[in-house]
């Protein structure tokens, strides 16, 4: 599930997702890692290290504008969404 929600990203698709929040509530996303529909101050710094956990997904979250992550594990509804 992991690989293919990156390939989802990885070609610029925004994709919505609903998953489960550990605290058992449900939430909604719609989300994207494409830096054309990403404002440029929230661009993630060069320098950042890239530390790949296979468990968690970060993308940025296009209607709160703002980067959040969600468990693999914990989705529910995973679909490619146009703008």
């Amino acid at each position: 599930m992991y690989k293919h929600i990156k390939e989802m990203l990885q070609n610029g698709q925004v994709i919505h997702v609903e998953f489960t929040k550990k605290n058992g509530e449900m939430r909604k996303m719609d989300c994207t890692t494409n830096l054309d529909l990403i404002p440029e101050s929230e661009h993630p710094s060069e320098d950042r290290a890239s530390y790949v956990n296979e468990e968690v997904v970060r993308v940025y979250d296009i209607n709160a504008e703002g980067w959040r992550s969600f468990r693999v594990d914990s989705v529910n509804v995973l679909e490619s969404k146009e703008l």
